[in-house]
């Protein structure tokens, strides 16, 4: 009885350490006292790769043709675009990016109606009463964009020899400008759908196919993979089933920041006196949205996506976000800005974006320098667990890697320091701050780390932010 009691009490001292060990809050707050940090005052062995994906113009001054070099997949500009010539890429050192891919939009045509048509346009419109949905009209992204100089005529996919003419025209130009993928946009066909695209579906419902319109959607993408052409969609989990089993990588946009304009009379360096500047929005999903769980509701569906598409050769979403520049006042008695780098809106896009293990890069329109940073091309390595974690002691989330990890949060109006706690971290590990540009050291699977709050420049508001440690 003795040995039989003996044991049982191990097994419940066991059992309570074990539970013990699973109670442990993933983070806590502290006092600073507790967060180690010194600057980096010497070179850094940071693991560093290709950039995943840019948007570039092949047209841009060295700076912008050496910062597109420096990724794996760079959207160059339109397919058929006749000042885009093979040379062209080769001069500027672009056939050296693995995929330099090309602009198209998916579901229709522009016909310029005051100047010269390739040949396959001006097939498509001598014929356009079966090789087009709207030969009579109505043209309405031409309209709704105030295009005096075109007529947008949407391709009847169903027709065999426009499908076929398609492919081999977008074959042709890919060829002759040098590019090695494609780009769609509008790229589920879901216009259709639309009210003011109602004539194009009851014009194909005439066509009494047997078929939906997407199924011919379907087998474009098809005909595509089945030449080994390397596809990028815009949008194209809105008809996931018709698209996502046919292409590489899918894209987002607007789904984590965006850019919206800002009525506030201000005077910018380099620009004068303004009644209005675009500003980030940290919260794109829905006008009143106030959480980041809003646009983690709809990265979870889209892991979901690529999860279930993956066996078809599907393999990630790239997270297009917009940014409006920051701005920092020069003089503290007058209304002059500079605009300046949102870095803070840059690793917030990049951090949430990781929580996925996705794809991510940040367009600032306004001034595209502003947009460079080297964030996209550190190396986090092979990410650690099935999903992103919740942190206990603030409203955020965090997502390890290999070599690193990423941090979200909601914003707080005053500095934190939160201590992390993860079977991912090991002892004595020099951890690299990469926003602040510290170093860290762990102690038995935790790190301290610091969370400094930035403001909206105009409001005064505090935002929400994204880290990125990487091990050193």
């Amino acid at each position: 009885m003795k040995r039989i009691g003996l044991h049982v009490s191990l097994v419940w001292l066991l059992l309570s350490v074990v539970l013990e060990a699973e109670s442990i809050d993933n983070s806590v707050l502290v006092n600073k006292d507790t967060y180690k940090a010194s600057p980096v005052t010497h070179n850094l062995e940071i693991t560093k790769k290709k950039g995943d994906y840019a948007l570039a113009s092949v047209f841009g001054d060295k700076k912008e043709i050496a910062w597109a070099k420096r990724f794996n997949i760079v959207e160059l500009g339109n397919v058929e675009n006749p000042d885009v010539t093979y040379a062209l890429l080769h001069e500027k050192g672009l056939l050296h990016v693995t995929y330099p891919i090309a602009y198209d939009w998916m579901p229709a045509l522009y016909y310029y109606t005051d100047g010269k048509n390739r040949e396959f346009i001006e097939w498509l419109y001598k014929n356009r009463q079966t090789t087009t949905l709207n030969p009579n009209g109505p043209f309405v992204h031409c309209k709704e964009n105030h295009y005096d100089w075109c007529q947008d005529y949407y391709y009847n996919l169903s027709n065999k020899e426009v499908s076929q003419k398609r492919v081999d025209d977008l074959l042709a130009n890919m060829k002759k400008r040098g590019f090695r993928g494609l780009f769609f946009d509008w790229a589920s066909g879901s216009y259709i759908e639309e009210e003011a695209y109602k004539s194009m579906l009851q014009n194909f419902n005439k066509l009494k196919t047997g078929k939906s319109y997407f199924d011919f959607v379907s087998r474009f993408y098809q005909k595509l993979k089945d030449l080994n052409i390397f596809v990028v969609t815009n949008q194209g989990f809105r008809q996931a089933k018709h698209v996502l089993p046919f292409v590489q990588y899918d894209m987002t946009e607007s789904y984590i920041t965006t850019d919206v304009r800002k009525k506030i009379k201000i005077q910018l360096t380099q620009k004068g006196w303004v009644n209005s500047v675009p500003v980030t929005n940290y919260y794109p999903i829905y006008d009143d949205s106030k959480e980041l769980k809003d646009s983690l509701k709809f990265i979870d569906m889209l892991s979901a996506y690529k999860k279930k598409y993956k066996k078809f050769g599907f393999k990630n979403f790239i997270y297009l976000n917009y940014l409006a520049p920051a701005y920092k006042k020069i003089y503290e008695s007058s209304l002059v800005y500079k605009p300046v780098k949102p870095k803070n809106g840059i690793y917030f896009s990049y951090a949430m974006a990781k929580l996925a293990d996705s794809m991510v890069y940040a367009e600032i329109s306004q001034n595209r320098e502003l947009e460079r940073d080297e964030v996209y091309f550190y190396d986090l390595g092979h990410v650690l667990g099935k999903k992103y974690e919740k942190l206990d002691a603030l409203k955020g989330y965090i997502r390890f890697y290999e070599k690193g990890f990423v941090l979200v949060s909601e914003p707080y109006t005053k500095e934190l320091y939160l201590k992390i706690n993860s079977k991912y971290l090991k002892k004595n590990t020099k951890i690299y701050d990469a926003y602040e540009k510290k170093e860290l050291r762990s102690s038995k699977n935790s790190v301290t780390v610091d969370l400094k709050f930035e403001k909206e420049s105009f409001t005064h508001k505090y935002l929400p932010l994204g880290r990125v440690y990487l091990y050193i």
